[in-house]
């Protein structure tokens, strides 16, 4: 029994071996060749390439690529050993090289280049940028003007295409050629010395762009002269005093620009320091201020920040007030200042500033008060809660006019 089952299993083991192997099925490489001979177009046109094919595979792609992107197209029309294969028009309106790839079971059995060139002739198109849109008179500053003309595709056009460029300002008119180079065209147009308004305009092949314009304003202002001018020079505390100033100009004779700003500083013998501000207009800069309701001396010059200077001008001013009357009463606590009469004898204007300062009879500072004139006269009432009763120096002072006082304050 065991020798029949040895018999069988050899029988066995002879029959699997005697089978043949399987060998893998080879794959071919397709051999494809290309037909079409024009390698170069012009954008917008149709593109089709065309090839000759020993296969009837229908694995075969054609892989396209440019700046617009990355495609994989399958041939559209396959007879007589050949495909053809149409690339779609966001490709062939774009000018500059396309490359192109045969690519069968991922291989890449075949390649090469496409160039497409900008359709000039068809349409040009200008796209302008000018800049800064305002420069300062004289010989440093200056706006550039950017031109980049495009075909009807928005390709930008070969280098060296020439570019007409015009600019008037005044009575002039200036015309020049320059070319494209890296796609775009530039030029700078100088400022001028005068100021106003400059225009620029570009032509290329026949098409114009729009209108452009910078505008030269004046350069810095140069030093000045200012003058003063009032109805009187009373210290009176209410007329107005005016500062005018001549036409005031930059290096090149241009009237600087309106709103300029001037600040005017009044410094009296004390150096005390006040200020006023003026802007100008047609050139010329006004700026007023009060009378100061005392005697004084100012000197007064103008500033334009960081630019010019004027002259240093002198006004003096004479007390319009002479003198005051004082009254007290109610044991001393109530007191009548004025009336105050100017320099006509008709009452000061309401605000004018008194003053009073309390000591004790030692002299020992106290207490200040003050007040303004209402009607040409002030009032002042020191009540029991405020000042007990005794002897105390009383100061006042007013339009630049001193008094002291001893008083003994009583009652309530």
């Amino acid at each position: 029994m065991y020798f029949r089952i040895s018999i069988i299993f050899c029988l066995i083991i002879a029959g699997c071996s005697s089978k043949k192997e399987q060998q893998p099925k080879q794959k071919t490489t397709p051999k494809i060749e290309l037909v079409s001979k024009k390698n170069s177009f012009v954008a917008g046109d149709s593109i089709a390439l065309l090839f000759k094919i020993k296969t009837t595979e229908d694995s075969v792609k054609l892989q396209v690529k440019n700046a617009y992107g990355n495609t994989l197209l399958s041939p559209i029309k396959k007879e007589n050993n050949q495909i053809l294969f149409t690339l779609p028009k966001n490709y062939t309106r774009l000018a500059g090289p396309c490359r192109w790839k045969i690519i069968h079971e991922n291989k890449t059995i075949l390649h090469g280049k496409l160039h497409i060139e900008t359709n000039e002739p068809k349409a040009t198109y200008i796209e302008s940028y000018f800049g800064p849109r305002s420069v300062t008179a004289g010989y440093n500053d200056y706006s550039m003007l950017t031109i980049s003309p495009t075909d009807y595709f928005d390709n930008p056009l070969n280098d060296g295409t020439e570019v007409t460029v015009k600019y008037q300002f005044l009575e002039n008119i200036t015309e020049l050629q320059i070319t494209t180079q890296n796609f775009f065209a530039f030029y700078n147009v100088r400022s001028t010395l005068k100021s106003g308004r400059i225009l620029v305009t570009s032509e290329c092949n026949a098409t114009t762009s729009k209108e452009l314009a910078t505008i030269v304003y004046p350069s810095n202002a140069t030093n000045f002269s200012i003058s003063a001018s009032s109805a009187h020079n009373y210290a009176d505390g209410n007329q107005i005093l005016t500062f005018t100033s001549n036409i005031i100009k930059d290096e090149f004779g241009n009237t600087v620009s309106n709103g300029t700003l001037v600040t005017f500083v009044i410094k009296n013998e004390k150096d005390a320091h006040l200020y006023t501000i003026g802007t100008t207009l047609n050139g010329v800069v006004e700026a007023k201020t009060l009378h100061p309701d005392k005697a004084t001396n100012w000197e007064v010059q103008a500033f334009i920040t960081g630019a010019a200077e004027s002259n240093t001008i002198a006004y003096n001013f004479k007390s319009a007030i002479k003198d005051f009357p004082v009254h007290f009463s109610k044991g001393n606590r109530n007191i009548d200042i004025g009336p105050f009469e100017s320099f006509m004898k008709q009452l000061v204007p309401d605000g004018i500033l008194l003053r009073l300062d309390i000591h004790d009879k030692d002299g020992n500072f106290i207490e200040t008060k003050k007040t303004t004139t209402k009607n040409g006269v002030c009032i002042i009432f020191l009540g029991e809660h405020f000042l007990p009763e005794g002897d105390y120096i009383l100061k006042l002072k007013a339009a630049g006019i001193s008094k002291e006082f001893k008083k003994n304050i009583h009652g309530n």
